[in-house]
């Protein structure tokens, strides 16, 4: 006789395994150092027993780097407490992002610009169906960030106010909001390719935070 189907119980404890060893295995030897069988060999379970879990290597590996976006988000959560306007909640929510995200750059990277098998969305909600709790202290704008899936969407939700406080229209909204991700994106790249340089990220986030501004001058009328 075969063996009888994991309950859900059993089938979580599986995967949170999987997901924790993918965690350790980024924090000792970087992201880009994760593989199926260094996964496998810290588990003790084999590659084939992933697949019936997950549907690839990045999906594991996203799911496993979701923790370093809840420490964004629990800071912006209480700084968003002291934002007064839509402009503040905007710039405010950037630097935290920006400056974690320099912090951590290829996990970053590989969140929000890899190109994942399954939309980001559908992986975050997943992770949060394994880890309830992890949500259940965030509230407001700062969860909807949490839960959000690409960093498009991340961003829409907190240039939108600010876009309709301007009066201006969906489809210019949403060029600023193309601009803004794009020129993230580069500063992303230029820090992941210097990545054992901490004072760069100041000077980063500065960068991001001067363009910004010069974007949002441009919707003044």
């Amino acid at each position: 006789m075969g063996r009888p189907k994991y309950t859900e119980a059993e089938r979580t404890r599986i995967m949170t395994a999987f997901i924790r060893a993918a965690r350790t295995l980024i924090e000792d030897e970087g992201i880009e150092q994760v593989s199926i069988r260094k996964i496998a060999a810290r588990t003790g379970l084999n590659s084939a027993t992933m697949y019936l879990y997950f549907p690839d290597v990045d999906v594991l590996t996203t799911m496993a780097s979701m923790p370093y976006l809840e420490k964004y988000c629990s800071t912006l959560a209480a700084d968003m407490e002291e934002t007064t306007s839509p402009e503040d909640r905007f710039f405010r929510s950037w630097d935290v992002f920006s400056r974690f995200a320099f912090a951590d750059p290829e996990i970053f990277y590989h969140v929000f610009y890899h190109e994942h098998s399954v939309p980001l969305a559908e992986i975050v909600d997943r992770y949060y169906q394994l880890y309830p709790a992890q949500v259940e202290s965030v509230r407001g704008s700062a969860l909807d960030l949490l839960r959000a899936g690409t960093l498009s969407e991340r961003c829409w939700t907190v240039l939108w106010p600010v876009a309709e406080a301007r009066g201006l229209s969906e489809a210019e909204a949403n060029v600023a909001n193309e601009m803004s991700v794009a020129y993230f994106r580069q500063l992303l790249e230029a820090r992941c390719k210097d990545s054992a340089d901490a004072v760069k990220s100041e000077h980063l986030t500065q960068k991001l935070n001067t363009a910004l501004e010069l974007l949002l001058k441009q919707t003044e009328n």
